[in-house]
């Protein structure tokens, strides 16, 4: 299969996906990187950032848009759009990946108590024992052992309203 050949497969894996770096700020909206197909020396970073790190960021991001101006600039930059209508501009050249990675995070990324701060709430919000519309479970039934919905199985008669509290037996 010609696509299993090379970096391709390497690429298309969910762990190389998860090792993103880059976690837009709630900020962000729109991030555009201009670059050149045949990058001169000292314009090969930017290349190699959209080779390497571009799908990390569409998959860290899927709230942020993501444009790629290919073959349209003499330098490559970096230009982020917020959504308070503020532009940030970034020239690329004479930058390796990794200090464009180092730039974007440092910039636009969130900080490291964020990430953690947005963790423990996510954990909060994925308690077990919740059930209903928002949470994991739909319904009570969903959970080992306990019993099941009487719109799924009809429910056993000593369970019914009717035998229970049948008040002509005194």
């Amino acid at each position: 299969m010609p696509f299993m050949h090379g970096t391709m497969p390497l690429r298309r894996t969910f762990f190389f996906l998860q090792q993103g770096k880059i976690n837009f700020r709630d900020e962000v909206a729109v991030l555009a990187l201009g670059f050149n197909r045949r990058p001169l020396e000292h314009q090969k970073g930017a290349r190699e950032f959209v080779f390497w790190h571009w799908a990390q960021l569409q998959f860290q991001n899927p709230k942020v848009q993501l444009v790629k101006h290919v073959d349209l600039t003499v330098t490559p930059f970096a230009q982020a759009f917020l959504k308070d209508g503020r532009e940030v501009l970034f020239d690329l050249e004479n930058k390796s990946r990794e200090e464009i990675v180092n730039v974007l995070q440092g910039t636009l990324g969130k900080t490291e108590l964020v990430k953690r701060r947005e963790h423990l709430e996510e954990i909060l919000k994925r308690n077990p024992a919740s059930f209903g519309s928002k949470c994991d479970r739909q319904c009570m039934c969903e959970i080992q052992g306990q019993h099941p919905c009487t719109s799924l199985v009809q429910a056993p008669s000593y369970l019914k309203g009717k035998t229970r509290w049948n008040h002509n037996l005194l």
